[in-house]
């Protein structure tokens, strides 16, 4: 018997709309990007034909700073534009209301039945929408990025196997100060895994586990040792204090000090 539409939505679902979410992306999420941050750098790993495809992609992410969904809006509107979903919890969703025009829907992990509504919908958007990608937070909540190890919830197995022909992504969050003012936001895939209909869940989880821990440590890995050369800037933020100096007062104190 065919589930209602009630049962297959949470209570929160996304209300896509290119207006509201042209503005909330130029109004909020983008200024706010540039004046936090030094520069975004993403390293697309093997990821890059899974992205550039029409296939159905869940994206599980460490979550590591309340900026996460921010970046997951940067990439997935500018460098892969995709209709993109994001799973947010139910109480942040209600007070900001707006994050639904951008493909936001809710989660409530305190009650039972609508954690399941939010999966089924999620599962829902990625096997009805060409080109769709849901981007969620396994752990549940903000962890410190080195804490091992990563235990993340069921329910990005359950979304996977429920869907069924789709690719599940891992991605790795840090953020990072070098010789800068700002931070620098790195972003980096792990290793994709593709999930048949019928895979089954208890061999799954273990198995998305390994992959993510994997992204998270290679990028842990790749910023202590500095090499960034598989890394590309997805955005610039402002100039920092000492770069504004260079460029108004250098030349001043250059010619004084002749």
């Amino acid at each position: 018997m065919p589930l209602s539409s009630a049962n297959n939505q949470p209570r929160l679902p996304a209300q896509p709309n290119r207006l509201g979410a042209w503005l909330v992306y130029r109004a909020l999420i983008r200024p706010a990007l540039r004046k936090t941050f030094d520069q975004v750098l993403f390293n697309v790993g093997s990821a890059s034909d899974i992205l550039r495809s029409r296939e159905p992609i869940l994206c599980y992410v460490t979550h590591t700073s309340w900026w996460d969904g921010h970046l997951a809006f940067e990439l997935f509107r500018n460098v892969y534009p995709r209709r993109h979903f994001l799973m947010m919890e139910e109480a942040q969703l209600a007070r900001y209301f707006f994050f639904r025009w951008c493909g936001c829907f809710s989660v409530n992990r305190q009650e039972p039945r609508e954690a399941l509504r939010s999966i089924r919908y999620a599962s829902t958007q990625l096997q009805h929408h060409s080109h769709a990608l849901v981007w969620i937070f396994p752990q549940g909540q903000i962890i410190p990025p080195d804490r091992r190890p990563l235990q993340l919830f069921r329910g990005v197995a359950d979304i996977a196997t429920r869907t069924g022909n789709v690719w599940c992504l891992p991605v790795a969050l840090r953020y990072e100060f070098s010789g800068e003012q700002r931070p620098v936001a790195l972003i980096r895939c792990g290793e994709p895994t593709w999930v048949d209909a019928g895979t089954p869940r208890e061999q799954l989880q273990p198995q998305l586990e390994r992959n993510l821990t994997s992204a998270a440590d290679q990028l842990r890995d790749e910023w202590n040792q500095q090499d960034l050369a598989n890394f590309q800037p997805i955005m610039q933020g402002t100039s920092s204090v000492n770069h504004r100096f260079d460029q108004i007062l250098g030349p001043i104190v250059r010619w004084w000090q002749q």
